[in-house]
């Protein structure tokens, strides 16, 4: 509960710049992305799991609005985390392979600056809550806050409507509910957006 008086700051940073910049620039535009992300568990305590990468993927929705050089953007996604854990068994050297399957629904709530036209430098929190606790393979705590930082691209010309968005995502909430161990989500994602943009008006 610490993390979230810092969340509300963010936003109340973010008030002033809507309030300063909405009435020179027209609405912001709704999106559509999906892509692939290497996952992991970051591990600490006492535990036989040694994490290893896995590919996930994520998709969903996003809204974009630009106020003059800063963005802001909430999106909602379905996203697998978790990567895989090796285990090593008492008396055995032998190593068995768990793919962890952490399912969420996560909302990235997004501030950017635009330091040249096209690119985005993005960070925030993100919010998650996991759909399949307590099943066989997922996390043993529903909510997990994170801090996402990267970067999104648009292109030009004939892909005009597309953007490439990069990040990663670091968990700081126990997702283990394991009392002798902690374990952290952490993600690198990468996404193709098709952006519906509006025409302005003459």
């Amino acid at each position: 509960m610490r993390r979230y008086p810092i969340v509300l700051f963010w936003f109340l940073f973010a008030v002033p710049l809507l309030t300063q910049a909405q009435s020179d620039y027209a609405p912001g535009h709704f999106g559509i992305k999906a892509g692939p992300a290497l996952t992991r568990t970051s591990v600490s305590g006492i535990t036989p799991n040694i994490p290893k990468n896995k590919i996930d993927y994520q998709f969903g929705a996003m809204y974009q609005l630009r106020l003059n050089r800063f963005v802001l953007q909430p999106e909602v996604l379905y996203a697998v985390k978790g990567g895989t854990f090796q285990v090593i068994r008492l008396g055995s050297t032998n190593r068995e392979t768990t793919r962890n399957n952490y399912n969420y629904v996560s909302v990235p709530l997004l501030i950017g600056w635009i330091p040249t036209p096209g690119i985005i430098l993005q960070a925030g929190p993100e919010f998650s809550y996991a759909l399949n606790t307590p099943r066989t393979n997922g996390p043993g705590s529903r909510n997990d806050l994170g801090i996402v930082v990267g970067a999104h691209y648009d292109f030009l010309d004939m892909l005009e409507k597309f953007s490439l968005q990069v990040r990663y995502i670091h968990g700081l909430n126990d997702v283990s509910g394991n009392p002798l161990a902690t374990f952290r989500n952490q993600a690198l994602q990468a996404s193709i957006v098709y952006n519906f943009y509006r025409m302005k008006k003459k």
